[in-house]
Order: structure tokens, then C-alpha cells, then sequence
């Protein structure tokens, strides 16, 4: 029995499975990458303007769950952050092994970007201790102002919390799972074939009422 198999061996399903859990590794490795990058080169809390009054790069540290959730909690916001992902992380796994033949290469996107948000940020939660990597958290940077910049009056106008590559893709998948949960119940709603048409159902009961 051979323990691999050529590519042109592979069904259509297992060559999309590999392709999307291929980009999803690559996926992980940006987002460590820009973390890491940030890490090095950026000072903490000292927004980068990218584009001015909107969009910056900030630094700073997040010790519990996606979106700082759970941060003040020290400890076990830690253990938080740590279980959710990895919770996380394995049942998308399984799920997209366990399913992959079925899915379609929209779903099979969804799985990558959530699978590798997940992965992502259980790296960094598993080894962010100071003590050993010298990070003090996981790291964000990616921050959105409304109505002005760091420095303007209206900057406590600001809508999401500072985040990272990671958490975007949570976000994205999570949202585009939904969509397509949604198309996919409007598409058996319509293909179900024991549903019959109202205009139908109405011209079957009317002999019924004249026999009556």
C-alpha cells in the first residue's frame, strides 16, 4: 500500500482539500510572520499612520481571547484565550477532514481562513509567556479610527479593537460561514421536493370542498 498518492491520483475533492489547507499554512506563517515583524520594528503604543485618520499600525499586547476579550482577567484570561482557540482550532480540523468530500470549495474557504485564524493565534497563546518568548501577550496591531486619529478629539470613536491578521480571518470566516449556511437553506427550501407549491395545494383541496 502506498503511503502517498500521486497528484494525479487524487480526486477533485482531495486536490481542493490540499490547495485551501495549503494556503490556510500560509495563513499561519503571515500572521506569525507580522507579528513578528511588529514585534521587532515597532515601538509599544506608538501608532504608524497608514492612512491618516482612519487606518494605523499600534503595537500593543493582548493577554486574553480574540479582540482583547477577557484581557484584564491576567491569568485566566490567558487560559481563556488558550482554550477557546485550541477548542477551536481542532474541531474546524476535524470537521473539514471528516467533511471534505462534501464540501464545496466556497465552504472549504470559509474552513481555511477560520482554521487558520484559529491555528494563528493558538501558536501565540501557547507560547506568548514573557518568560519565554518575551512577548508579554499576542500580538496586535491593526487599528481603525472613526472621526479622527490617535491625537483627535474624536478618537474614542473607534469601533473595533486593535487586532491582528488572525482574528480578520475568525472574522471573515465566521461571516462567510454564515452566508453560505444561509444560501444552502434557501437552496433546499426551494429543491425540496415535498414541498409542493401553495397555487397547487389550493387547486387539490377545491374538489375536496365540492365533494363536501
Amino acid at each position: 500500500m502506498k503511503p502517498f498518492k500521486k497528484w494525479s491520483e487524487l480526486t477533485k475533492e482531495q486536490k481542493s482539500g490540499l490547495l485551501f489547507g495549503g494556503l490556510a499554512l500560509l495563513l499561519v506563517l503571515l500572521d506569525l510572520l507580522s507579528k513578528w515583524l511588529v514585534e521587532k520594528l515597532l515601538p509599544l503604543h506608538s501608532p504608524v499612520a497608514v492612512i491618516p485618520n482612519f487606518f494605523y499600525i499600534t503595537k500593543s499586547y493582548n493577554t486574553g481571547a480574540a479582540f482583547s476579550l477577557g484581557a484584564s482577567w491576567g491569568v485566566w484570561g490567558r487560559v481563556l484565550g488558550i482554550a477557546i482557540s485550541l477548542i477551536m482550532s481542532v474541531a474546524i480540523v476535524w470537521y473539514w477532514a471528516v467533511n471534505n468530500k462534501k464540501l464545496h470549495n466556497f465552504e472549504r474557504a470559509c474552513l481555511m481562513l477560520l482554521s487558520s485564524g484559529a491555528v494563528g493565534n493558538l501558536i501565540d497563546r501557547a507560547f506568548y509567556w514573557q518568560a519565554i518568548t518575551g512577548f508579554d501577550g499576542v500580538v496586535d496591531f491593526l487599528q481603525f479610527y472613526l472621526g479622527g486619529g490617535p491625537s483627535s478629539p474624536a478618537s474614542s470613536v473607534n469601533p473595533f479593537a486593535t487586532f491582528n491578521l488572525a482574528d480578520a480571518c475568525l472574522t471573515v470566516g465566521v461571516v462567510l460561514m454564515v452566508v453560505a449556511m444561509v444560501v444552502d437553506l434557501i437552496k433546499n427550501g426551494k429543491n425540496d421536493p415535498d414541498q409542493k407549491d401553495p397555487r397547487l395545494q389550493k387547486k387539490e383541496e377545491e374538489p375536496k370542498k365540492e365533494g363536501e
